[in-house]
């Protein structure tokens, strides 16, 4: 049997309808069976601040870390807002 290769996902629209979100279960759903593909949420994290990431950091850091240093690779799925801007 072939090796099992872990991969983080990381969404980058916290919408619950989010475009972003169908794309990456359906390409969990998609991938080979030697790619485990898990969605790493994103939305607990609190804006990074190096002053609270000490010796004991926010519990949403540690589980963020863990679960993406765990994988072998991680994957980004992130929207792409091209001339979104209307002109005036």
């Amino acid at each position: 049997m072939s090796k099992v290769y872990t991969i983080a996902v990381l969404v980058g629209s916290l919408r619950k309808q989010s475009i972003n979100r169908k794309v990456a279960l359906a390409l969990a759903e998609l991938a080979p069976a030697n790619l485990q593909l898990n969605i790493v949420e994103i939305g607990d994290l609190p804006l990074y601040n190096e002053d609270i990431d000490g010796d004991s950091p926010p519990a949403a850091y540690s589980t963020f870390r863990k679960q993406v240093s765990s994988s072998d690779a991680v994957l980004f799925v992130t929207p792409e807002y091209n001339r979104s801007c209307r002109p005036r």
